[in-house]
């Protein structure tokens, strides 16, 4: 509201200086007064051609959007599968940038049909900003929120509109406003210098032919709104969120029993030239909770992602069978900030469940987790150990016979900690899911694991042994 006031305040205090300025001037005809500007302004909307004029032009820079909005998509998905393609294009984007928009627009009339000219001006305005910040917002990209989405099997809708669509809004509505502003303003100069009609810039270019001041000022004026307009648009619409799509009528959960064991087989693993896991054969039995404790470095983490199927050997293999997916509690939460507390957890189970249902689940397994009161809290209201519980929450509601655990219990306190293990494996003992978890606490290892097991490094070969806590 205060906002609002000072923006009227200011467009008041120009309109009187504006007629003071006439006043003194006493050139009518070349500094028209406030009122005889009203005047023009109504003269205007009262005649058929302004709407023509205004909407061929909107038109224009509506088409110039979207056609650069589009091929700015398609170049920005491009770059970043391939990162020679970018530093290829990248000095062409930065000279298009850098390019007068006078340039362009008068290559374009030696060149081109003059009705064509403020679409192509547009396009080469808007394009390098978009594509630029569409590039950035890519690359910029949490790549654990998309592992999170495949663990999880999130539909593809919910995935695009949910995980990755966030991540790209800040920058897709940064370069939206930037490249409207560019574009805008260069549409209408080319409408003026191709004289097209109709169109705003034709219009502006006749008053100023007959050196009709007051609607040249009328017509700018009316550039200026729709302008202002097309922004307010941008804005609103960068606010809007897309809600969870749901299962419209309830399907059966895929059961969390089932056989699976995991039986791995002269596994290696290598991150560059350093082997982590190297010939490593074992076999996780079902419906056991597996503590797996090691130095650190010596590839608990990545025998869970190995596991996970989120990394792929480099020799051996693994076999199991364990579907839809493989629901994990990684070292971060990986929550997502615009969805609730409650709508976190729903969301991996909205292929299969409607909103009524798999929001009450979600309340249900919050209550387990001692986190009911924070179900339609964000997760940036909530400190990591919350957080993490969430984590747990998704994990335990999502239906599967096996269950990755990544140090699971970071940012909690010793009491609270042993309650959620408590509640963990009154859950395992009616469904006798398999759990692996990793730990560095002997008394989490204690309390949590059937069968603690250690990961060593022996004589270049990876090996796993029980061990006793």
């Amino acid at each position: 509201m205060k906002k609002s006031i000072l923006t009227i305040l200011s467009i008041t205090i120009l309109l009187l200086a504006w007629q003071l300025f006439a006043m003194l001037v006493r050139l009518p005809d070349l500094i028209p007064s406030v009122p005889r500007l009203l005047s023009t302004l109504a003269a205007l909307f009262t005649s058929g051609s302004f709407y023509r004029s205004v909407a061929a032009t909107v038109l224009r820079g509506a088409a110039g959007m979207s056609i650069s909005l589009t091929a700015a998509m398609g170049a920005a998905f491009l770059f970043n599968k391939s990162k020679w393609t970018y530093e290829l294009f990248r000095p062409l984007l930065a000279i298009l940038r850098s390019i007068p928009v006078i340039s362009f627009i008068l290559l374009a009339l030696i060149f081109l049909n003059a009705e064509s000219i403020p679409l192509i001006i547009a396009f080469l305005t808007m394009f390098p900003l978009l594509t630029e910040n569409l590039t950035r917002g890519l690359r910029s990209r949490r790549k654990e929120l998309s592992i999170m989405a495949h663990q999880f099997k999130i539909g593809r809708w919910n995935r695009l509109a949910q995980v990755i669509y966030p991540q790209l809004k800040p920058f897709l509505y940064s370069g939206l406003a930037s490249a409207l502003g560019f574009g805008w303003r260069a549409i209408i100069m080319g409408e003026v210098l191709a004289q097209c009609t109709p169109g705003i810039g034709g219009e502006m270019k006749q008053a100023q032919v007959f050196i009709n001041v007051p609607e040249l000022i009328a017509w700018t004026i009316i550039a200026i709104l729709i302008s202002y307009l097309f922004d307010k648009g941008i804005s609103r619409l960068g606010k809007q969120q897309f809600p969870i799509h749901y299962n419209k009528h309830a399907s059966e959960l895929p059961a969390a029993e089932g056989n699976c064991d995991i039986r791995i087989q002269d596994l290696s693993y290598r991150y560059g030239p350093e082997t982590v896991i190297s010939h490593l054969s074992y076999t996780f039995g079902q419906g056991f909770i597996y503590g797996i404790t090691a130095p650190s470095g010596t590839g608990k983490t990545t025998l869970l992602n190995l596991i996970g199927n989120i990394l792929q050997p480099a020799q051996g293999e693994i076999k199991m069978n364990c579907k839809p997916g493989i629901p994990y509690v990684f070292q971060e939460p990986c929550l997502l900030n615009q969805l609730t507390i409650a709508e976190n957890i729903a969301l991996p189970l909205a292929g299969w469940l409607t909103k009524e249902m798999a929001l009450e689940q979600a309340i249900s397994v919050l209550r387990e987790m001692e986190l009911a009161d924070f179900a339609n809290r964000f997760p940036n209201e909530l400190s990591f150990g919350q957080q993490q519980r969430v984590a747990i929450a998704r994990a335990l509601a999502y239906p599967s016979p096996l269950l990755l655990m990544d140090e699971p219990f970071k940012g909690m306190d010793e009491a609270l900690s042993r309650r959620i293990i408590e509640c963990i494996r009154e859950q395992q003992a009616e469904s006798r899911q398999t759990i692996l978890f990793t730990s560095h606490n002997p008394e989490e290892l204690r309390l949590f694991a059937d069968k603690p097991v250690r990961l060593e490094q022996n004589k270049g070969q990876t090996i796993i042994f029980a061990t006793q806590i």
